[in-house]
């Protein structure tokens, strides 16, 4: 149309088109709301954390019930914290790898029967010793990385001892404190009384550390050793078959594998105040838990029996076929 001198152009499909983006933006804006409804009522309904089952190595999602697989365990609990639990292999016939090359042992009977009883959920990992308690040459033991770092919440079936009271906080013991030996190579001559000069190996981390090993009075010439230090037991029995040490300071369990080929000392040493327990941070409250159901288990005769089963499950010559289970 036209005023005076001035010209306004209106064009046909101006109108329409504005129209059309407002009703599409309406759309759109309806679509979110009813998305963040249904997301909202899914959240709601059901359980917001799963099971996971974990049974011949393969992963399922479950809805409940109990499962116990050599891969991991699962309680009978349905949502709620998971509990993370790093256990080893190299523990005799409380925790070892079995002809399938699965984890087994009485510790992992004990887990899956304390969580199912506590109604926890509990699951463990796979976990270099090393990386729940440490020590280095010449230093004191100090807590690992892996545990002071949360990577779980707690580490299986380990020693009370002073050093590690300062530490860290444990459960109620489960497995009576283990006797430690000097552990020699089968027909060498070695003075058990007098380790003058002489070179002892340790397992890096244990409580049968160079600490424990100095307070022993009964010997002669603790201060004067060369100590060293490895992370298995398996290296440290072959330290004492090829003479890089003279001997090794360990508990029964460590070397029981290797006795054949070993001489046991018949003076008996100890390190520990307190039996094998559950160890974690002190700020972790997994110890209340699995007090409890430990508690439930030993009431209801359950504890005796996974103690007097464990012989013919998981033992054999090399592992040995006694749980020294705490007297309940």
């Amino acid at each position: 149309m036209e005023t005076g001198d001035s010209k306004v152009l209106v064009r046909p499909e101006q109108a329409p088109a504005s129209r059309v983006l407002f009703v599409a933006v309406g759309i759109c804006g309806l679509i979110a709301v009813v998305s963040v409804i249904i997301a909202a009522i899914a959240l709601s309904s059901g359980n917001s954390t799963p099971n996971i089952t974990v049974n011949g190595g393969n992963v399922q999602s479950s809805s409940g019930g109990a499962s116990y697989g050599p891969a991991g365990v699962a309680s009978t609990a349905s949502g709620g914290k998971i509990w993370n639990i790093a256990i080893g292999h190299d523990y005799g016939i409380h925790e070892y790898i079995n002809t399938t090359g699965y984890l087994a042992g009485f510790n992992f009977d004990l887990i899956d029967a304390v969580c199912n009883a506590a109604g926890a959920n509990c699951y463990t990992i796979w976990e270099p010793y090393v990386n729940c308690m440490d020590s280095e040459l010449g230093q004191h033991t100090h807590g690992g990385q892996g545990l002071l770092d949360g990577w779980y919440d707690v580490c299986t079936g380990w020693s009370q001892s002073v050093t590690r009271l300062q530490i860290v906080s444990f459960s109620k013991p489960f497995i009576k404190a283990n006797p430690v030996y000097l552990w020699y190579k089968k027909g060498a001559t070695f003075n058990e009384n007098d380790v003058t000069n002489k070179k002892i190996g340790f397992l890096d981390g244990w409580v049968t550390d160079e600490k424990c090993f100095a307070r022993q009075t009964s010997l002669t010439g603790v201060t004067s050793i060369t100590a060293t230090h490895v992370l298995t037991t398996p290296e440290l029995n072959s330290q004492i078959q090829d003479g890089t040490v003279d001997a090794a300071f360990a508990g029964e369990t460590a070397l029981k594998e290797f006795q054949n080929g070993l001489t046991r000392s018949s003076k008996v040493f100890q390190c520990s105040i307190g039996g094998l327990s559950m160890m974690t941070r002190k700020d972790n409250t997994f110890n209340a838990m699995w007090n409890m159901g430990f508690d439930k288990i030993v009431a209801n005769g359950k504890f005796k029996a996974l103690c007097q089963a464990s012989g013919t499950k998981h033992g054999s010559d090399a592992r040995g076929n006694i749980v020294r289970c705490v007297d309940t």
